[in-house]
């Protein structure tokens, strides 16, 4: 008898635990502060003068997730009504005019990370995956990893203006010491990585760097076939150790360096193409390939052209290099 009440002593904890977890986990999903959380978010990408538009938020299982999320360029600059009514969310918004084209984000996850302590996320968009984490408990550590996006899906030809075909993939590793208590880009150390297989421009419209000038550009069909980009980060400079394309229409060579600036639109680079694009090609580029047939040749290799970009990614200037003219 003593030995069944021992037992039956041992269910009946079991089943308190379990009806004491479960409420838990119910009165969290019932009381947790969604539209809160969903506000900030709405919040911080206004003040980059981006909205954001977020279907549902909910917890999944690879942690609190957001479905059918929405993400534009505001093209006449955030206004504090547009940023009100995003945060209202309410069910009738303004139409591309006024939010622009957005990039649709089938959804996205964030759990808290263990090693190293901070955050982990996985979104899911382009019929591929960017997953990673951020966090750490001195300098803040940085890994994003591209997963076979396809640039054909989530509506980036109309959030980016270009038509692309092609696969991509990448990663980027990051650690970024602290000044006055924020990561500070410009001491940043790591690597980036980027891979795309059969990407082709297929059309649509550009803003080129010509001499200095912001030109606009309608697209013509570029395929620039295989591009593998390789670049060490060391104290905030970006070193190209490899940057290459070929296709049947262009070949491009790169190397050179970029000095991270505290955000990444101020960053200067400082980079030097090669260019050998194919005749019949540089006749379809129209006003572009004439000012590719500017350009100067190669004094090593007359195949190829030259140029050199330099500025600020915000400003950038692109051209022949310095003290260079056909």
């Amino acid at each position: 008898m003593a030995t069944e009440n021992r037992i039956a002593r041992w269910k009946l904890v079991l089943g308190y635990g379990v009806f004491s977890l479960l409420a838990f986990v119910l009165c969290l999903f019932l009381t947790f502060p969604y539209d809160t959380l969903r506000v900030r978010a709405v919040d911080a990408a206004a003040d980059a003068g981006y909205a954001l538009r977020v279907g549902s938020l909910r917890p999944g299982l690879r942690g609190l997730t957001a479905t059918q999320v929405r993400l534009s360029k505001v093209p006449n600059g955030m206004t504090p009504e547009l940023h009100s009514l995003l945060a209202s969310n309410a069910k009738m918004m303004p139409g591309p005019e006024e939010l622009g084209e957005p990039l649709t984000i089938d959804s996205v996850a964030v759990r808290p990370a263990l090693l190293p302590p901070g955050v982990a996320f996985h979104a899911s968009l382009m019929g591929g995956s960017i997953s990673g984490h951020v966090g750490g408990l001195g300098d803040v550590k940085v890994a994003v990893a591209l997963n076979n996006l396809d640039a054909s899906g989530g509506n980036l030809k109309g959030f980016s203006g270009m038509d692309l075909v092609g696969k991509l993939n990448g990663s980027l590793d990051l650690v970024l010491p602290k000044t006055r208590g924020q990561p500070d880009l410009s001491l940043a150390n790591g690597q980036l990585s980027l891979d795309t297989r059969g990407l082709i421009i297929q059309g649509g419209n550009v803003t080129v760097p010509m001499y200095g000038q912001p030109t606009p550009m309608d697209l013509p069909k570029i395929a620039l076939g295989d591009l593998d980009t390789r670049i060490k980060i060391d104290k905030g400079l970006g070193t190209i150790e490899t940057m290459q394309s070929k296709s049947e229409d262009l070949e491009i060579q790169g190397s050179g360096t970029v000095k991270l600036g505290q955000r990444l639109d101020v960053s200067q680079p400082d980079m030097s193409f090669k260019l050998n694009a194919e005749p019949d090609f540089t006749k379809r580029l129209g006003l572009l390939g004439a000012g590719l047939t500017m350009l100067p040749t190669d004094k090593a290799d007359p195949k190829f052209r030259v140029a050199h970009l330099s500025g600020f990614f915000n400003r950038p200037t692109f051209g022949p290099p310095r003290g260079q003219m056909r």
